[in-house]
């Protein structure tokens, strides 16, 4: 599993994505983060009751449609009413245990064992010795490189299709587009999810180059829904070489950054209101030397 380091005392923390209902990580050792967790948890509690019902009815709406074309004793309908279970069960036993966690963190807590000036990350003190031009390069991870495996699947498998439709005997009339239908979808697929942000980056890969580096505090990070789909989004803030204090807002592209996280931002020294973090980019500064 990913782990980030807690900003207060330096420990590892396991973060907990998959089927995680309270999205905010804690430290059990100094304390950071429990209240946060633990209001983020309480808020979704909702989901604890309507998850359930909602799976209940999705699965006897299955169950009628299967009764009506008498298929209810087929066996593979019967393995289909355990998966609604375990799709309700376990984002239940993700809360449950979160919420074990936290109370069992109320009383191992010792808030004294956080660092008054926490040591600064490796990977942040080498890129404030790295010169500048930075070396920038594209990073494959996320949804990108799911993109990019569902592309490489779905091109195989529709060779293998175009290779049996393209077997003899071929008979006049067989010429069909038809086989070409998937690859033409992951092809626009790929190039909205992969070539559409690859451009869009652009305009950061000179503030990553050539911008100057800042150390910024997160001083909030919250999950927006948009439609279906959500996203995490913070809120910075870094002091400028003159001392000038700048405020902004990133969309984490990583889904591990937090509240008091220390975090990297390139800015533009005559518009500093003009800044990047990495975690909102696709671009990455390499720290190779080759």
């Amino acid at each position: 599993m990913p782990s980030i380091t807690c900003p207060h005392c330096g420990s590892p923390i396991t973060l907990r994505r998959a089927f995680n209902i309270g999205n905010k990580p804690f430290c059990s050792r100094c304390g950071w983060n429990l209240g946060r967790a633990q209001a983020s948890l309480e808020a979704r509690s909702s989901l604890v009751t309507f998850l359930p019902l909602g799976v209940i009815v999705l699965a006897g709406f299955f169950f009628f449609l299967a009764a009506r074309q008498g298929g209810a004793n087929n066996p593979v309908f019967l393995l289909v009413i355990p998966l609604f279970a375990a799709f309700a069960c376990i984002p239940i036993a993700g809360y449950f245990s979160t919420r074990k966690a936290i109370a069992a963190a109320k009383f191992t807590v010792n808030p004294d064992l956080a660092l008054a000036q926490p040591p600064l990350d490796p990977q942040l003190q080498m890129l404030q010795s790295m010169p500048r031009p930075r070396r920038v390069r594209f990073r494959f991870s996320g949804n990108v490189a799911g993109v990019i495996i569902a592309f490489a699947v779905i091109g195989i498998l529709n060779a293998v299709v175009f290779l049996t439709v393209s077997r003899p005997p071929h008979r006049p009339g067989n010429d069909s587009f038809a086989p070409f239908i998937p690859l033409l979808f992951v092809v626009i697929v790929f190039a909205a999810v992969v070539l559409i942000p690859f451009f869009r980056d652009r305009r950061n890969r000179p503030l990553l180059r050539d911008g100057e580096l800042a150390f910024a505090r997160v001083v909030s990070q919250r999950t927006v829904q948009q439609g279906k789909s959500s996203y995490s989004s913070i809120d910075y803030e870094f002091k400028t070489s003159s001392g000038l204090k700048i405020r902004g807002t990133a969309r984490d592209l990583t889904n591990s950054v937090f509240e008091d996280m220390t975090i990297p931002v390139f800015y533009d020294p005559p518009n500093p209101d003009k800044s990047v973090t990495p975690c909102a980019t696709y671009l990455k500064v390499s720290t190779d030397p080759l």
